[in-house]
């Protein structure tokens, strides 16, 4: 599964994926996490426009696999914030729990934080299989390959 999710990412890099971004159209984003790392794709119309992976420190190795798929939902937003602040996007993340983060009354410290900063942007949150989501996965799983 690593291996074929690689020879994927590898397909991307390999062609010119970056592109000019038509801002009267919808922006996606797909998000993933793993043990050690996350990752995400920045997309319009199912094209690459960018992406980003990170390796976890220990503290945030140690967070749940809820906590990971929140943090990098958060990170991705700080990272294209100039793209994503005043336009509408859709925002995939194969944690299905997180779906319905915005309803919840009870949440710590942190996590209440991340939902204060996700209130300044106006998205969809959808659920994707992790199946489906290949090329996140594949960067979150970089730190492995490697």
């Amino acid at each position: 599964m690593v291996e074929k999710s690689f020879q994927i990412l590898k397909k991307i890099i390999e062609r010119p994926i970056l592109r000019l971004l038509d801002f009267n159209k919808h922006f996606q984003v797909c998000c993933d996490a793993s043990g050690t790392a996350i990752g995400a794709i920045h997309s319009q119309e199912d094209k690459c426009v960018a992406y980003f992976s990170e390796n976890l420190n220990d503290g945030r190795q140690k967070y749940s696999s809820y906590g990971k798929e929140f943090y990098v939902v958060v990170q991705a937003l700080k990272h294209w914030r100039h793209y994503f602040l005043c336009n509408e996007f859709v925002l995939f993340s194969d944690n299905s729990a997180l779906q319905y983060i915005m309803q919840q009354h009870r949440l710590n410290h942190k996590h209440a934080k991340w939902v204060e900063y996700l209130q300044s942007y106006t998205f969809l949150l959808k659920y994707i299989s992790g199946h489906a989501n290949r090329v996140a996965d594949a960067l979150s799983r970089r730190a492995l390959l490697l």
